[in-house]
Parts: structure tokens; sequence; C-alpha cells
């Protein structure tokens, strides 16, 4: 058989068995506080290792591993910081209350995400998805009542991957709209606001610290982190402990770059994930009470910006800061999670549908309309 499951100490070395470490004889939730999963790996062909996440009914969990909170709870939060109009909001948080209730009563939460790292965006291997099939049957052999997710597909970097999953019995339902950077840096510097950037680092004169120098710092970069992603945006991003940050810096599972000021002190950082030859920013803070003409957030772009440059990779910046990001060169593209349901009950098969009906035919033309 090509595909089967692969003990942590089976791992080839490098990135995958460094990540698998982090979990070894722990709970997932001693290492990112919010996020209850069981942490599993699947092989194909003896050369690809998957991050497997299980899911049954654990609740209070962070998006990364719960479609429940994805488009529930985390969407009530993206709807009030990214969408202007308040009529729709009021429209669209009245069906997300009610939707609650559905996805909850549909157990939408009992699954399986293939190529899960539990970070916000999972960027994939060269891969070309004919073994879809093969890890679905191998998958629904011993999870039966769990719906299967691939999650962060895009259309700009994974559209023959889309035909391979529809073509294997796969439905596409929209998350949100990424941010892709996929040119060189003379290309990027014709945005004029690239070179406004490039004037306020220099300004600014803040420090430069490489990822061999951050170890020292890692606690101020998880408490920016924190103000960022947990106070200013969303509680039910990922709470990643010290531990987490500590043990991935260490063994080069992140590369951390950041600034300090003349004081010492970390201004802004950013922690890259590098899968392949796609560059994902995961770990992002600044100093959020610090005035705006500062720059911090531009200081922590650029640290992206400059080892993509660098590697010559292409860039998933993600979602959110959408207006920034265009303005700068991201190319936008709608992101997908792709669900095979084909074994599940008449009941949770409905759920997965109308969730899909609300998501593409509600989400995406909101996404694309306020350009989210």
């Amino acid at each position: 058989m090509k595909i089967k499951w692969s003990l942590q100490n089976a791992l080839t070395e490098g990135m995958n068995k460094s990540f698998a470490g982090l979990f070894e004889s722990v709970h997932s939730n001693s290492i990112i506080q919010n996020v209850n999963t069981e942490l599993k790996w699947v092989r194909i062909n003896s050369q690809i290792d998957f991050p497997v996440s299980v899911n049954g009914l654990e609740v209070e969990n962070s998006f990364v591993c719960s479609p429940y909170t994805a488009y529930a709870r985390y969407a009530k939060d993206e709807l009030k910081h990214k969408v202007p109009n308040k009529l729709i909001q009021i429209i669209v948080l009245g069906i997300l209350k009610l939707f609650e209730a559905f996805l909850k009563f549909g157990n939408i939460d009992r699954n399986i995400h293939i190529n899960n790292y539990l970070l916000s965006t999972n960027p994939y291997p060269e891969w070309d998805g004919k073994e879809i099939g093969e890890i679905t049957d191998f998958v629904k052999e011993e999870y039966p009542k769990h719906a299967i997710i691939f999650r962060s597909i895009n259309r700009y970097q994974h559209e023959a991957l889309i035909k391979q999953f529809e073509k294997n019995g796969y439905q596409k339902i929209g998350s949100r709209q990424v941010y892709i950077y996929d040119m060189d840096y003379e290309n990027w510097m014709e945005h004029q606001n690239n070179k406004h950037d490039k004037r306020i680092i220099k300004k600014q004169n803040l420090q430069y610290i490489p990822h061999e120098e951050m170890g020292p710092y890692l606690e101020e970069a998880l408490a920016l982190y924190n103000k960022l992603y947990l106070v200013k945006y969303s509680e039910f991003n990922p709470q990643f402990s010290l531990t987490y940050f500590k043990h991935c810096h260490e063994h080069g599972i992140m590369h951390f770059q950041g600034y300090k000021d003349a004081h010492n002190q970390l201004k802004t950082f950013s922690g890259l994930f590098i899968v392949g030859d796609t560059i994902t920013s995961p770990l992002v803070g600044y100093d959020t009470s610090a005035p705006q003409n500062e720059g911090l957030y531009i200081h922590a772009i650029n640290l992206i910006m400059q080892y993509k440059f660098k590697t010559g990779k292409l860039l998933n910046l993600s979602s959110g800061a959408s207006k920034f990001k265009r303005l700068r060169g991201g190319n936008p593209s709608i992101e997908y999670s792709l669900i095979y349901i084909k074994h599940l009950s008449m009941k949770r098969r409905i759920t997965w549908r109308i969730l899909q009906f609300i998501s593409n035919k509600i989400g995406i033309p909101l996404m694309e309309k306020y350009e989210l």
C-alpha cells in the first residue's frame, strides 16, 4: 500500500520530525493552549509525510482544527473588523448566530485535517495529488464517521491540485482571501508604497536581529504576538506557549527575525514557516501601543519580504490587512478547504452543504466586494 500511518521515530530527519517532537508525550493544549486535538502522521509513497489532526467533539478549539470556530465564532470577529457596512454586519451576524447551533447539531467538528501544522496557513510540498483517492479510502477505513479536510488550498498555487480533489469527490468550501507575492524585488519596488515604507524603516533606524540572535527575545516576541493576534483580532487564533516559540527557534521550524530599539527592547518580529517553495508568516507581532507613524507593522512585513527576495520563494502572506497588502503588490486569491463527506450520515452531509452554500455564495462575494 502506498499510504500508511507513520510513527514519529520513523519520520525523516528535518522539520517534520522536529515539529512532531514538540508534541511528544504531551497533549496538544500544553503547547498551543486552545488546540485540543490528536496528532498523527500519514506517509505517502515513502516520500511525503503529512501531519494529521483528529478531532471528535472537543470544544473551545482554535479555528486551526475546528470548522465550527472558523466558520461561526471566528467569522463573527472577522466580520466586525472587516465589513464596514453596519446593516450587512447585522444581517450576517444574525445568520451566524442561528448557524452556530446548526453546526453543533451536525457534529461539524468531527473531522480529520490532513497536512495540518496547526497554523493559520499550511503550505504544501510539491505534490500532484494522484494519491488523493487512496488517502481518502485509507482514512475512511479507520475513521468512518469523520469528515476529511485539506485546508489552505488556493487557486493561485493549487489549481491542478483542486481538480484532483474534485475528481475524487471532494467539495470546495471558501474560507478567506489570501495575498500571494510571486515577483522579483525590482517589480515589487515599482509600487510607490514600498518605496515609502523603505524611507520609514531608514528613518526609524531600528536594529535588525537575525534568527541566530533572537533567542533572548522570544518571550517578548510571544507577548507582541498575543497583543496583536489575541487581543486586537481574536482569541480564536492559536494561543502559542513560550515552549512552542523556543522549540521552533531552536530546531529551525520557524525562521525568526526582529527589530529592536536603542534600549534593547524588541519592537517588532516575524516568524516564517517554509515548506518546499512556499513561505508563510504565521507569527507576527509588534508594539500595538506605539504611534502608527513609527511603522512597526511595516517593519515586520519588510522582514518577511526581504527573506522572500533573498530565497526567491513564493510568499503566501495569508489574510488580513488587505488594503495594505494590495497596495504593496499582493495578488488576492480565494483560499478553500477541500472536504470529503460522501461517507457521512444524511444529517451531517446536509450540515456541510449548507455551510458550503453560506461560505461560497455569501462569504466569498463579500470578501471580493470589500477586497478583504
